[in-house]
């Protein structure tokens, strides 16, 4: 049985009256709410509460006097199979044609330059390389050698010239010959006869006795060591007899020395000359074989390409959304079970006291920028208040669902049929994902969601546009920092994501049961991942920092705007740590105290509120903080508000089981003071 109860109005409006207007249907209860319980908390308006309310989504093969669940069939969850379709449209079929085209024309053109560079490109610089290299030291060797011994030669006779004249010996023969003509011994018969040519020198000149030993040392090396070796040498001077004779071979070994060195130089010459035009020539060769490479491949990939259509791509989703359903978490024995989707048994949400409820209101706000001010009207729809102590009696909501996604091609039928709703064909297995979704013990006490018409802004897709200032929670366990994997009731507050089938049977015949009105899968009982204890408080957008929804052209936006540089209004969103070294107040001028955000987590939510102003003490968590929080969980609650994953060995939150029973406990997880700077989601293509 499904039921609400309404208060009545307390402020006659336009808004106020419309809303009751659409909740005024027979089968809800007006009930009188006093002014105050009401207008010390949440302010006055709609108010709803739900008593022993159940759902469930089936199909075309439920029974007509009462679902699968209440005629005690066996496996009643095979007639989940009433259905939410969900059909992206809008697509830009020029685009995706493009797109279609550009994709496979990219995959081809790889193919054909991967395979083009292997059969025709590789080893084209090595081997044209080594054979210009070859053809050039062919070509040109005799040219090099002969400009190598024009270039080189006196060069390098002189240096071997200059060896031996700086040699003992020689300058041994240097002295004695200049003494001989400084002396005056060239005048006299005692000058000694070596095979040199004899200078006629006036004896004590210095200059001419040195150029005349100078020459006949050179001489003498030439008879010794040069090109006059084989000519007469008498062995009968002094100079013969102490360093010649049984010490010195005679032979032309300077002619010899410098024809081989000419011949090296002349070799590495060749060489490197050779291996510059080389280069040249191979990376030429390799250029030309690599644009051979890219136009064949380009030739290719567009023949390739040409041929491709938008319907050859896989980027139609399709989505089912099967067996919906809101039940108590516990089944009619009392027992809570993450195997089943549904338990056919009622929960309440929300009490005379504190309802659900739907309310205008007003606040003055500053955002975007410096001094942008104004008076800003909002909807609100607002979940009864989650209450600072905790409450397990929040914690009663089971929500269930299965679906199967598909990725199929654009060109697949979009014929329907009339009565499901269903295609009649295009849907394939191989591109399918099938999963189940099970939660217990949820509570979304706490989350807000308000709309609103932003201020005026110098940004066009912020300027007086949607938006929203919104509190998701999405909690479970209000004591999770006792929780161990020992615990015998974790599926009372926990999450499974499923995809295993029971058995190869229950996994149904058609791609999706909307096609044939077959039944729903039976899922295995132990299967997935699964999230104990999942505490999940979300904050997204506040009035400060819209979280707007707009359009940039024809695609649309969802953003959470930017934090402005501007202490009026960051400081109504950032905390201050206490941990915090140095100075309190900075640039701004702002202290510890002026900083009013704060984190939002199953323990506490902002600024407590008060049933009643009266009240003495605060009974309700507030919903003015503006950082989120995810737990997941054995998580602790620290001093100042920050949580901590417990990591003992009994410690869990993630679990993965198999079909054969394995479970693998991965520990808790807590994600604390999170902070959304600025996020934004665009679509594309539209």
């Amino acid at each position: 049985m499904t039921q609400f109860t309404q208060a009545k109005l307390f402020r006659q409006s336009c808004l106020a009256a419309a809303v009751s207007i659409f909740a005024a249907p027979t089968v809800y209860a007006l009930q009188d709410l006093s002014d105050e319980a009401l207008s010390a908390t949440t302010g006055e308006g709609v108010a709803l509460t739900l008593e022993n309310f159940k759902m469930v989504f089936q199909g075309p093969n439920d029974r007509s006097t009462a679902s699968s669940y209440a005629s005690g069939m066996v496996d009643p969850g095979k007639n989940d199979t009433g259905f939410i379709r969900i059909i992206p449209t809008g697509e830009n079929y020029e685009q995706l044609g493009q797109r279609a085209y550009d994709k496979i024309y990219k995959a081809a053109y790889v193919d054909a330059y991967q395979q083009g560079r292997v059969t025709g490109y590789n080893g084209v610089y090595d081997s044209t390389f080594l054979s210009s290299k070859s053809t050039y030291e062919t070509n040109n060797a005799t040219r090099v050698t002969n400009e190598t011994i024009a270039t080189y030669s006196t060069e390098y006779r002189g240096r071997l010239e200059q060896s031996y004249l700086e040699s003992p010996t020689m300058k041994a023969y240097y002295d004695q010959r200049y003494k001989d003509y400084y002396n005056g011994s060239s005048w006299l018969m005692d000058f000694e006869e070596d095979g040199t040519t004899k200078e006629s020198i006036t004896p004590g000149l210095k200059e001419k006795s040195q150029t005349a030993a100078l020459k006949n040392t050179y001489e003498m090396i030439e008879l010794l060591y040069g090109n006059n070796s084989t000519g007469n040498l008498p062995t009968t001077s002094t100079f013969y007899k102490n360093y010649v004779s049984g010490k010195i071979t005679r032979s032309n070994i300077i002619d010899t020395t410098k024809n081989a060195q000419l011949n090296a130089k002349a070799a590495e010459t060749l060489n490197q000359l050779a291996t510059d035009y080389a280069k040249l020539e191979a990376q030429k060769a390799s250029d030309a074989a690599l644009a051979t490479v890219k136009k064949n491949a380009e030739i290719t990939a567009k023949q390739i390409a040409s041929t491709a259509t938008v319907s050859s791509l896989r980027s139609k989703a399709d989505v089912f959304i099967y067996g919906l359903a809101l039940s108590n978490s516990k089944d009619k024995n009392g027992k809570s079970s993450l195997a089943t989707r549904y338990t056919d048994q009622g929960f309440n949400w929300g009490t005379a006291e504190n309802p659900w409820l739907f309310h205008a209101g007003n606040q003055d706000v500053e955002q975007f920028a410096k001094d942008n001010k104004g008076n800003v009207g909002y909807l609100a729809i607002e979940a009864p208040l989650k209450k600072i102590a905790a409450d397990d009696a929040s914690n009663n909501i089971k929500l269930g669902l299965w679906m199967d996604v598909f990725s199929r091609s654009l060109n697949s039928s979009n014929v329907v049929d009339p009565i499901t709703g269903a295609p009649t064909s295009g849907l394939d297995k191989d591109y399918r994902l099938r999963t189940q979704i099970v939660a217990n013990g949820l509570s979304l006490n706490g989350s807000q969601v308000r709309i609103f018409q932003t201020l005026k802004s110098t940004n066009t897709n912020y300027n007086q546009t949607l938006g929203l200032a919104s509190l998701i929670r999405i909690n479970t366990n209000d004591r999770a920092e006792s929780l161990s994997i020992n615990d015998g009731d974790l599926d009372a507050r926990g999450m499974r994501i499923s995809t295993a089938a029971r058995s190869e049977l229950d996994d149904g015949t058609a791609p999706t049961p909307a096609m044939d009105r077959s039944v729903a899968p039976i899922f295995h009982e132990t299967e997935g991942l699964y999230l104990y204890s999942p505490n999940i408080n979300l904050v997204l957008g506040n009035m400060y920092q819209p979280f707007i929804v707009g359009s940039e052209g024809r695609n649309i936006i969802l953003e959470v705007t930017r934090i402005p540089n501007v202490p009026s209004i960051y400081s109504k969103i950032y905390t201050y740590y206490t941990d915090i070294a140095g100075n309190t107040t900075g640039t701004s001028g702002l202290t510890a105290a002026d900083f009013k955000g704060s984190t939002c987590n199953v323990y506490s939510c902002g600024t407590e509120l008060k049933a009643n102003a009266s009240d003495a003490t605060a009974l309700y968590q507030g919903r003015d903080a503006t950082h989120s929080s995810i737990a997941i969980g054995t998580v602790e609650r620290l001093p100042g508000n920050l949580l901590n994953a417990k990591s003992t060995d009994t410690a869990t939150g993630v679990v993965f089981k198999g079909v054969n029973g394995q479970s693998t406990n991965l520990g808790s997880v807590a994600i604390d003071g999170v902070l959304i700077q600025h996020l934004k989601i665009r679509t594309t293509g539209l």
